[in-house]
């Protein structure tokens, strides 16, 4: 019997919208970053739950809570 490896693609989820993977290579942290300097519309968000749909490895970004003053 041999082993078999399969690749996941990962995707980066914010409510509806999937952001692929822009590096493989990159930490999930630094895509994140990326994807907020290059959409300017993005919230501050940060890296929530990590699942696996078929044959992508989909990192949910959490909006950042509301910061208030006092």
């Amino acid at each position: 019997m041999t082993a078999t490896t399969e690749t996941l693609n990962r995707v980066f989820r914010l409510v509806a919208t999937d952001f692929p993977d822009p590096d493989p290579q990159m930490a999930p942290e630094d895509v994140v970053t990326l994807l907020q300097r290059n959409n300017p519309a993005m919230p501050p968000c940060q890296l929530g739950e990590r699942t696996v749909e078929g044959n992508a490895l989909v990192f949910t970004l959490d909006k950042e809570p509301a910061k208030t003053k006092g």
